[in-house]
């Protein structure tokens, strides 16, 4: 969508400027529908029905596994994120979940990264780890050309990073696809859909915080603001709170469902009561943004 007049690009400037990383304070809970995707309390019809593209959908530590036992760590405000699958072994993700230092400028790539995927069978976790059922060590292979300076994402076009898994993922969890969405397909009226792990829905069992559940919000497009030539984000009244950085958005475009077409970075606000004039924001997959990833995929496959 082309920006209308003034007045659209002013609502986008005061949004990113507005827009804080979807790492900071946690705030209060929302009207959010639970989506139970990955467990046996569902039928196997449901299971492989509409929200079962949402198996791919996880949770980033960064770091080392061992970081993941408590799943936030007070000392640093560092809480586990949300990322989801593109292939058996690559995780995308924020560069903010990742790299979560005060400031952060050119960061090597190489550093650790945990993800966890594949919601347990039952209310009881049965020893499972943060309530999943697979986690894999990872390690990061590319990430956006964004600075963080006090823990502000500068350009948030760029907030993505690419981790690729020391081992591949069971092959009963299908891996998202990425389609870059020409601008002028996001019309106001646009639906769109997100999922992750809000860290304010998080039940706390014991000495950490279990993430039992996937939780979903959908919104509409309030704009699409190209950022440089290579980057652009998406404003929309999704709801995204703290945890749900990396959570994938995604919506129906030419009679095809669930594509996915960007991915949670910040918030306005409180993240939950987002409207057309305090939206939420959105790294949007441009073919610039694409084609980096791909390349990163390629240069680091699968084992």
């Amino acid at each position: 969508m082309k920006l209308i007049g003034d007045l659209r690009f002013v609502l986008a400037v005061a949004a990113l400027a507005a827009a804080r990383t979807c790492a900071a304070a946690n705030p209060p809970g929302g009207d959010r529908p639970e989506r139970d995707a990955q467990t046996d309390r569902r039928s196997v019809s449901d299971r492989l029905g509409k929200d079962a593209f949402l198996n791919a959908v996880g949770a980033v530590w960064a770091g080392s596994v061992e970081k993941s036992g408590a799943g936030y760590d007070a000392s640093t405000g560092v809480r586990a994120a949300t990322g989801f699958l593109i292939s058996p072994c690559h995780v995308l993700t924020n560069m903010h979940v990742v790299y979560s230092d005060p400031v952060v400028i050119n960061p090597a790539l190489g550093g650790g990264a945990a993800f966890g995927v594949g919601q347990t069978a039952a209310e009881r976790d049965r020893g499972a780890l943060q309530g999943l059922k697979t986690l894999r060590q990872g390690a990061i292979i590319a990430h956006g050309g964004t600075m963080i300076l006090d823990g502000w994402v500068r350009t948030p076009a760029d907030d993505w990073a690419l981790i690729r898994l020391s081992g591949n993922v069971d092959g009963d969890i299908v891996p998202m696809t990425l389609r870059s969405v020409n601008p002028d397909e996001l019309q106001p009226t646009t639906r769109l859909e997100s999922a992750g792990f809000p860290s304010d829905r998080r039940v706390r069992r014991g000495d950490g915080f279990k993430l039992k559940d996937l939780w979903a919000s959908d919104g509409t497009v309030v704009a699409a603001v190209p950022v440089d030539p290579d980057g652009a984000v998406l404003l929309s009244t999704i709801q995204a709170t703290p945890g749900t950085s990396g959570g994938p958005v995604y919506g129906d475009f030419d009679g095809r469902r669930h594509v996915v077409i960007g991915m949670i970075q910040s918030v306005r606000g409180n993240g939950l009561d987002a409207t057309p004039t305090a939206p939420n924001v959105q790294v949007l997959f441009t073919p610039g943004t694409m084609a980096k990833i791909a390349a990163a995929q390629s240069e680091h496959p699968c084992p």
